[in-house]
């Protein structure tokens, strides 16, 4: 499956655990409380006197539309933040410490349902040789035996082939459309068949190499019930719509589970530590601990999780200060001095405890004019300043993000390297890629020597140098815009403004387009500024959708091939009805290559090397500037133990929360 990172974006005090250069200690130190690379059989409570029991409620502000948003129809973070304790996949997610540095995509994943993650190296990945003599590639999974689902049925390969079948095999196959609205294809459409071989062996033949395979099946909602997928594929049902009649505490041995007729959209049947008592959509999910949980040593201590849908972020934010919610997620950083505020106050019960994301906020430039055509928008909308790479490396030297970083988040986050797609992928960390530092006077000199020179007629700058004019004689005007509704974006636009206007670069105080998250990230035929290239700059975050994936950057970066891949069609025009998320409009055809070599091959080396390629020519080509890198902050109460951060899933080892005294209330 596809996971969102976790932010709201199309993706401390008490525990300020957080800053990168402290990761790789942090590691060490929470080594004991992780998850195991090879299982999630043991679980230490770090803290405090542990003890079973408690109900925890978890805020949430924004409300699925159905349960399978959480990677099947839709992809909202929120959704599989409450999936998460209940819905596994073959295989599971690592804590973003652990991962602090790692020499392989692989060591991202651990196994769950599979026993293994399988790899070229370790055999469970065949390249030639397939039983399969049209796969170019096959994939075995071994399966953990004795695992059962909650209404009761076993867990077997039949749930497996039953998934992928879901997931576009039998219907692309056969020239059907899904009747389940599917939130993505992409690497689904490349399987040929998946085999059960016997009843704990499942082997997933492949048309090509697909070096993203092993999100497929993994994470939230990985591996769905073959009991609820039998009928509804062999009726050619939507999930979302197709009733089945649950008896959930068949499986999972509590009594207090939900019993009834439901559907996948309103109902979790999985084979995690908890299991649905209850879903009132738009209002709440109760989750409770399932004593029948296949890992009994990794058996939950909490009794009960509710997952309370705030109607908004505001209200969030009140609710944890208030503690009517014991743990809030993606606060935002604009939230964080007045957490940290209330903490030393000591009136509130919580701690703040931010997480590095595997991403970066960025400043992203509108490159159409410099892509032959591939945007499609009015000339109007397309600047040659920003298509200039020139101007965007005076930029990059021009804008002191170490101060930004100083006023957002000090001590919480760093400034990444030119290219960012070692974050939240560390096997990439040997890319060569440098840190440009802020240089002032070199990006004036390069100004100047490009003939971008100071000009009368362009105004004045506050520091009373005239802005300047391109060679042309036109004035060096950009326009900067984010999400209106962020006050901190609102700020740092205005420090980059003052900035920029230090290097001769007019940025108008009215910043455009700045309008409402909603608004900024909406689709091609909504209008969406960003997805109709109508900005010239864009402030926004930039990460990884799959943990130590970096083809989660293909989307972001590939271009259109001219028209001749039209299954990469990535830059969102008319002529595509606005598909893919390369805003910029970057077509580089090397560029493109090296993204291209990493998902054609199932060598795990192979990719981190083309990987490397690619980060060296996005430093080169400056589509966007990082200013920092991602930091989310999440607030937990006081009294909660055992809490271990994953960036795209926070609650990713639910089983190892506990509550001193069996009291969340802190």
């Amino acid at each position: 499956m596809r996971v969102t990172p976790f932010r709201t974006e199309p993706s401390p005090l008490g525990r300020r655990r957080l800053a990168p250069a402290l990761l790789a200690l942090l590691a060490v130190v929470l080594a004991g409380c992780s998850s195991s690379p090879s299982s999630k059989s043991s679980t230490v409570i770090a803290g405090g006197t542990t003890a079973t029991g408690g109900t925890l409620t978890v805020g949430v502000y924004q409300a699925p539309t159905t349960l399978l948003d959480d990677g099947i129809s839709g992809e909202l973070p929120f959704a599989n933040v409450m999936a998460a304790p209940v819905e596994e996949g073959l295989l599971w997610y690592r804590s973003t410490a652990s991962t602090a540095t790692t020499s392989s995509e692989a060591d991202y994943w651990s196994p769950d349902l599979a026993t293994a993650v399988p790899t070229v190296a370790n055999g469970g990945v065949q390249t030639s040789g397939c039983a399969d003599t049209g796969a170019a590639m096959c994939v075995t999974w071994h399966l953990r035996p004795g695992v059962h689902w909650d209404d009761g049925s076993a867990f077997t390969s039949h749930d497996v082939c039953d998934t992928f079948d879901l997931h576009w095999l039998d219907y692309g196959a056969l020239g059907k459309s899904s009747p389940t609205p599917l939130a993505s294809t992409t690497g689904w459409n490349q399987v040929i068949k998946c085999t059960a071989l016997d009843t704990d062996t499942a082997v997933v033949d492949f048309k090509s190499q697909y070096g993203p395979y092993l999100a497929l099946g993994s994470g939230v909602d990985g591996i769905l019930p073959a009991s609820v997928l039998d009928p509804a594929l062999a009726a050619h049902g939507d999930l979302g719509s197709t009733t089945t009649s649950l008896d959930l505490t068949s499986g999972s041995g509590n009594s207090t589970a939900f019993k009834g007729t439901a559907t996948l959209g309103s109902a979790l049947d999985g084979t995690g530590p908890f299991v649905m008592q209850s879903y009132t959509p738009g209002s709440q999910l109760v989750l409770v601990r399932n004593p029948d949980y296949w890992n009994q040593s990794g058996l939950a201590h909490l009794d009960k999780i509710v997952f309370r849908i705030e109607p908004d972020l505001a209200t969030e934010q009140k609710d944890v200060k208030s503690g009517a919610i014991e743990v809030g997620l993606n606060l935002g950083l604009s939230a964080l001095a007045s957490l940290d505020a209330a903490v030393h106050a000591h009136t509130a019960p919580f701690t703040v405890d931010p997480v590095a994301g595997s991403g970066a906020e960025v400043l992203m430039f509108n490159l159409c004019l410099s892509n032959g055509g591939l945007c499609a928008n009015p000339a109007a909308l397309e600047s040659e300043d920003t298509a200039n790479a020139t101007v965007r490396k005076a930029i990059l030297l021009g804008i002191d993000r170490t101060a930004i970083i100083k006023a957002v988040a000090p001590g919480l986050t760093t400034v990444p390297a030119d290219s960012w797609m070692n974050l939240g992928a560390s096997y990439l960390d040997s890319a060569g890629v440098a840190t440009t530092a802020f240089d002032p006077t070199s990006a004036n000199a390069m100004l100047d020597a490009a003939g971008d020179t100071p000009s009368s007629k362009c105004g004045t700058a506050p520091d009373g140098q005239d802005y300047r004019a391109v060679k042309d004689g036109t004035c060096l005007v950009i326009n900067l815009g984010t999400t209106s509704d962020d006050p901190l974006r609102v700020n740092v636009e205005s420090m980059i403004r003052t900035d920029l206007a230090n290097i001769g670069i007019n940025v108008p105080a009215t910043f455009e387009p700045n309008v409402p998250a909603t608004t900024f990230f909406g689709s091609f035929a909504d209008g969406g500024p960003l997805a109709t290239h109508a900005f010239d700059v864009a402030l926004f975050t930039v990460g990884l959708g799959i943990p130590g994936e970096p083809d989660s950057y293909s989307s972001t970066w590939h271009g259109d091939c001219g028209g001749s891949c039209l299954s990469e069609d990535e830059i969102p025009s008319t002529a595509n009805n606005g598909a893919g998320m390369n805003y910029s409009g970057l077509s580089d055809s090397q560029l493109d290559s090296d993204l291209d070599l990493a998902r054609n091959t199932a060598d795990l080396t192979t990719r981190a090397h083309d990987y490397a390629l690619a980060d060296q020519r996005l430093a080169v080509l400056l589509p966007a500037i990082p200013l920092y890198q991602q930091v989310i902050v999440n607030t937990y109460s006081s009294s909660l133990n055992g809490v271990v951060q994953n960036d795209l899933v926070p609650d990713f080892d639910t089983a190892a929360w506990s509550c001193t005294g069996g009291n969340c209330a802190g």
